[in-house]
């Protein structure tokens, strides 16, 4: 059967290289490219030489057609079954290729599923570039009108892209970040009335919740996922139920209500029923309800170990050597609760080997964690190593969490851009249209002055003059119609600033609600007058766009005042801020912004934790081509002469190296300590547009 069907695609395709151009139309060769990439990316049952023989084909086919729309459309099969075959080169190749001529074209479509693609190539690969394509595909998704009939269908886009991006947050541990994208994905759903895409959306949410040891939420989550499977196909609906089920049990599980978890994972065992062999069984179910079964005391050390090893068959089979380490670790677990002690340890060795070898880097923190304290004679040295791989897994953590607010920034600042590009051009249309009836106009009446001047001078002098006011009029109304849309462009940009702080504001109300004591009532006070004091501002921005509101909206100097001002009504200290007003601090490259916005956050939570200080002052001055910050406190004082360093000044460093800058750290033991960084080199050409001379302190 596989071989008729193959010598069936092969015929289209040799009769289409045989073929003259007037025997085969540019439509059926569209059609037998379709057949050959879609062959080659979904027959599983072809040998492999064949279907790349078929994909290779219709890629050299696709190259001849003339019309560019349907060359793109095949491109995205055709990438499609490389990346089936594990064929990386052509894939990227291929991939790329789409990218140029679906932007050529302007199908934003066809270039946004290209970036889907990439992003999730590199999923597990390079988060950094899986999470700048999935970017690049939300920013594409975004510019489409989905009221097309045609697209509507694929309104869900961006919202999938929000929450292909909340699991590579997710995955650096950014679980906050992944909560809001999640969060927005969620509101966009519910616009366009996609409850089948909110099952995925409310697990997501569920798993940066469990991130965060929110495990009630979590649960709540799950829960609410569940009730939105019934949206989904029928033919995937029994299949969501279980997964839904072994979500819900991992959680019970790192909750340690073994109980419950067991319960559930026997729920699952039964409802797989006849398919023993389920993935899902294999990777979570089988080795989860042994361990969970043993620590509640429903399985007893035979039966614990019988399903751990059922489960490793399972993985052997799949030849899926990643999961077997949480196996080795459960079973170790089991024997040290046993009683069994050198096998215990033994099985820990294992386990920690093969997170190693696959690079489960989470798996094998736990593993050194239990090794420190089950192995007694080899502890200190476990648990030195948990400590060294802890640390520089933060490191690698703080280094991605960077280029992903880099990647998210510049791509704002891109979008902001044209966008101001295109209010820009339109109203310089418009003041250019005016200007040429302007001169039609002119032209017009300087003819007729000189061809009728002897007869109706006079008349025509007057009726002259008052096409002239008239045309002059309509100038200035051109005029004042580009001030108001630069006018609401501006209010559209700083209402939706004060939004980003209003979200803020309620995503820290969230965390507060679960939380009864005096300080925690006070805290929603203050924020409710926030949000009261904001209100008050949307309104004066809105409608007046006065100069002062303009210069609290993206800048880069508010960020570090709200900074100073969190930390103030956290910890009581007194901090006075002075900057230089002259310079445009928002010209400052996004990388000098961020590192310097991270060595402040860094410093003042220093001073929170170690100096034990009631006031710091700081100063973030301009001189020449040196931008020179400092930072003063009246605390404890600094011992520069201990080698060790702690994480935090160790990231202090690392920023100020990136920056080429150098820093210098003055302090005595109950003189305070004074940070002092000088940064070369930075952009000087612009300065601030409304100059301020007065001194800007922020006190509490």
């Amino acid at each position: 059967m596989r071989w008729g069907l193959f010598f069936i695609v092969l015929g289209l395709a040799t009769a289409c290289s045989n073929s003259t151009p007037h025997e085969v139309s540019q439509e059926t060769a569209k059609d037998s490219i379709q057949i050959w990439a879609n062959t080659a990316k979904d027959n599983a049952d072809l040998p492999i030489q064949q279907r790349f023989l078929l994909v290779n084909r219709a890629y050299k086919e696709n190259q001849k057609l003339q019309n560019k729309a349907s060359q793109v459309k095949n491109l995205s099969r055709i990438s499609l079954a490389y990346s089936q075959l594990s064929d990386t080169l052509n894939f990227i190749k291929t991939n790329k290729e789409l990218i140029t001529q679906a932007e050529r074209i302007g199908d934003y479509i066809a270039q946004g599923e290209a970036h889907w693609d990439m992003g999730s190539y590199f999923r597990r690969r390079k988060p950094d570039s899986s999470f700048y394509h999935y970017r690049e595909a939300y920013t594409l998704f975004r510019q489409i009108d989905f009221e097309n009939k045609d697209l509507k269908q694929k309104a869900y886009y961006p919202g999938s892209m929000l929450i292909a991006m909340a699991r590579r947050k997710d995955d650096i541990k950014d679980y906050i970040g992944a909560e809001k994208a999640v969060t927005l994905a969620i509101q966009q759903f519910n616009a366009i009335d996609a409850k089948n895409q909110l099952y995925r959306a409310y697990n997501a949410l569920a798993g940066a919740q469990s991130g965060l040891n929110k495990f009630d939420k979590a649960l709540e989550y799950h829960k609410k996922a569940k009730d939105y499977i019934q949206f989904l196909p029928k033919t995937w609906q029994e299949q969501y139920y279980r997964s839904n089920l072994n979500n819900t049990a991992g959680v019970y599980l790192r909750k340690k209500d073994f109980q419950k978890a067991y319960e559930l994972y026997t729920q699952l065992k039964d409802a797989v029923g006849e398919h023993k062999n389920s993935r899902l069984l294999i990777e979570y179910g089988y080795s989860s309800m042994a361990f969970s079964g043993f620590k509640s005391g429903n399985l007893n050390l035979e039966e614990a170990q019988a399903l751990i090893t059922l489960s490793n068959k399972g993985l052997d089979s799949l030849n899926n050597l990643y999961q077997k380490s949480r196996n080795y670790q459960y079973l170790s677990e089991i024997l040290f609760i046993d009683g069994d002690f050198e096998k215990a340890i033994a099985y820990a060795e294992e386990a920690k080997e093969i997170a190693q070898t696959t690079d489960n880097n989470d798996r094998q923190l736990e593993i050194l964690k239990l090794l420190s304290q089950i192995d007694e004679k080899n502890g200190q040295r476990h648990a030195k190593a948990y400590f060294d791989l802890s640390e520089k897994l933060q490191m690698q953590e703080r280094n991605l969490q960077d280029k992903f607010a880099l990647i998210q920034l510049e791509t704002d600042e891109i979008i902001e851009e044209n966008a101001s590009l295109t209010k820009r051009t339109e109203v310089l249309g418009g003041i250019s249209l005016g200007l040429l009836v302007l001169g039609i106009g002119i032209f017009t009446i300087v003819s007729q002055r000189i061809s009728n001047q002897k007869l109706r001078f006079k008349e025509k002098q007057q009726e002259s003059n008052q096409e002239i006011y008239g045309l002059m009029l309509a100038q200035h109304g051109k005029m004042e119609e580009g001030k108001k849309l630069e006018q609401k462009r501006m209010s559209e940009e700083l209402h939706d600033g004060i939004l980003g702080q209003m979200l803020g504001i309620r995503l820290i109300l969230s965390g507060l609600n679960e939380r009864n004591d005096p300080s925690a009532i006070e805290q929603r006070s203050e924020l409710i007058v926030k949000l009261q004091e904001l209100e008050e501002e949307i309104r004066t921005i809105s409608h007046e766009l006065n100069t002062a509101a303009y210069l609290k909206v993206n800048n880069f100097i508010l960020s570090i005042e709200d900074l100073i001002a969190t930390v103030e009504k956290s910890s009581g200290i007194m901090i006075a801020f002075d900057h230089d007003r002259h310079f445009d601090w928002d010209q400052l490259h996004s990388d000098i912004k961020i590192n310097v916005y991270r060595v402040s956050q860094e410093l003042l939570q220093n001073c929170v934790k170690h100096a034990q200080c009631k006031n710091v002052n700081i100063s973030f001055e301009v001189v020449k081509k040196m931008l020179n910050l400092s930072f003063e406190d009246d605390g404890i004082g600094f011992d520069g002469s201990k080698k060790k360093k702690g994480i935090g000044l160790k990231n202090i460093i690392s920023r100020v190296k990136k920056m080429d800058a150098h820093m210098e750290i003055q302090g005595k033991k109950g003189k305070g300590t004074t940070v002092n960084i000088e940064i070369p080199n930075i952009d000087l050409k612009r300065q601030h547009p409304n100059p301020i001379s007065e001194r800007n302190t922020v006190e509490a």
